[in-house]
């Protein structure tokens, strides 16, 4: 293995089979999914997060600002 290769600069020469229109499509669905469950998780810990404030009585917005100066 050459340093070149090694560092992904030069291509081994084996030809590699086209993408086809199915392969496209599966891997938009799943990188779609994923990010849709990174999102979801985001937003249940910040629902999670504004639960815990609001039984603390110290109910705070998005981004740490008070509710109360949003209004």
């Amino acid at each position: 293995m050459s340093l070149l290769s090694f560092f992904g600069l030069k291509r081994p020469s084996y030809d590699r089979p086209r993408l086809t229109l199915p392969d496209i499509l599966h891997r938009t669905v799943v990188s779609g999914l994923a990010a849709l469950t990174v999102y979801g998780m985001f937003l249940g810990y910040m629902v999670h997060r504004e639960t815990l404030a609001k039984g603390r009585g110290t109910c705070i917005g998005l981004y740490g600002v008070p509710r109360s100066t949003l209004v």
